[in-house]
């Protein structure tokens, strides 16, 4: 393992990446009495807070915790803005709670300060991590590996210690365990660097990864857990988001509990390849939604995706309203379930699907039965009125 000085390499910066932003904005949803109820893989696609099973609470800490990461927003001024909001709720000190899973009532904190600390840390810590994760994947072409580092804390736990300068291969199976954040309160970091800058530190053999029995005394469930890792801590949250997502475009559907479809359909729509897609400089053909089975064989389809490329991504939106991450993912959720019908007016044959929310948007969907095809056309603003008169328009036909 290398001994080096700290020069410059890959690292996120302290600002708000988007990556970052999306990884939390992307999320679903998970109330859960206690932490030990939600397991490593449900955390990288859903927000969860222990004892927050109000989705009124539990969306006021997260609307809280995504100004803060989009605006940098330090920890006095996040409990600044959030403790009212969760005293107003009656969510704050020491309260009877009941736990769904037993039936007994019982005194227990809910909001703290030092609560508040641990939600900020271990939420902004994870989402900038999983959003470096992205950012690894994308680059890894010119810098391959990665090196472990400590963060600025003043003491250290021993295993992390160790790993002091560990430099593996990105793709090392590794990172998809030892990829920090690593515990509560953790401050490790990942370093991305060349080939050659790995080669002068020395590259090393990938570890034995030690594993010690831990029980979660909520379900019963005996699990094995790597040595100076915290339990809850032992995956790599954007390697699974990624998982998931690859998952959705092998077609595994199925397999997928519905808050990683979810999840994996928003990361798709507003991932960095669809952006470089919608500013006309890909040259590739993304998959942005899945067309549920039934609307696709009411139209004489069998594909099973709904793509965009670059002839069509440098139409979409406008520079009045310009088509962003968040738009494209609400498209995404748009096709599967939100209202959609069918357009033949003018010898074209289009799927309208409204985008419904403060600011409607109304995206075209081209069909090309004969050669099972679905392809985004255009996304623009719109109103409930137009939407309404297109409906009543002849060769019009509602579908959902």
């Amino acid at each position: 393992m290398a001994e080096a000085d700290d020069r410059p390499g890959y690292s996120f910066d302290p600002g708000p990446p988007p990556e970052a932003s999306r990884f939390l904005a992307n999320k679903g949803w998970q109330p859960a009495f206690s932490w030990l109820d939600v397991e490593p893989e449900e955390h990288a696609v859903a927000f969860s807070v222990a004892k927050a099973t109000s989705l009124d609470v539990l969306g006021d800490i997260r609307a809280e915790l995504q100004t803060a990461l989009d605006d940098g927003l330090p920890f006095a001024e996040f409990q600044k803005r959030l403790r009212p909001r969760l005293q107003a709720r009656g969510w704050w000190g020491m309260q009877a709670v009941t736990d769904p899973a037993t039936g007994e009532t019982a005194p227990a904190k809910l909001g703290t300060p030092r609560r508040l600390r641990t939600i900020y840390d271990a939420n902004l810590r994870s989402a900038r991590a999983a959003g470096q994760w992205d950012r690894i994947q994308r680059t890894k072409a010119a810098l391959p590996y990665l090196a472990y580092r400590l963060g600025p804390s003043e003491r250290h736990r021993p295993h992390h210690a160790a790993k002091e300068w560990l430099v593996l291969p990105v793709d090392d199976p590794f990172w998809q365990t030892w990829y920090p954040p690593n515990g509560w309160g953790c401050k490790c970091w990942v370093m991305q660097i060349s080939r050659s800058r790995a080669e002068e530190l020395g590259i090393d053999d990938s570890p034995v990864i030690d594993t010690r029995e831990w029980l979660n005394n909520r379900t019963g469930e005996t699990k094995m857990v790597p040595v100076g890792i915290d339990p809850g801590w032992d995956r790599n949250p954007g390697a699974m988001r990624q998982a998931a997502m690859q998952g959705f475009l092998e077609r595994r559907v199925a397999d997928l509990p519905e808050a990683q479809a979810r999840t994996a359909l928003r990361d798709m729509a507003s991932s960095w390849l669809v952006q470089r897609v919608l500013a006309g400089r890909s040259g590739a053909k993304v998959a942005v939604g899945f067309m549920p089975p039934d609307i696709a064989e009411a139209v004489g389809n069998r594909a099973a995706f709904v793509r965009i490329a670059d002839e069509y991504g440098a139409k979409v939106g406008s520079k009045a309203a310009p088509v962003t991450p968040d738009v494209m993912a609400r498209v995404s959720e748009a096709i599967v379930e939100g209202p959609l019908a069918r357009d033949r007016r003018r010898g074209q044959d289009d799927l309208l699907v409204m985008v419904d929310g403060i600011e409607p948007w109304i995206a075209i969907i081209k069909n090309h039965p004969a050669t099972n095809e679905f392809w985004i056309k255009t996304i623009h603003r719109t109103t409930q009125r137009k939407w309404l008169a297109d409906l009543a328009a002849t060769d019009v036909e509602q579908l959902r």
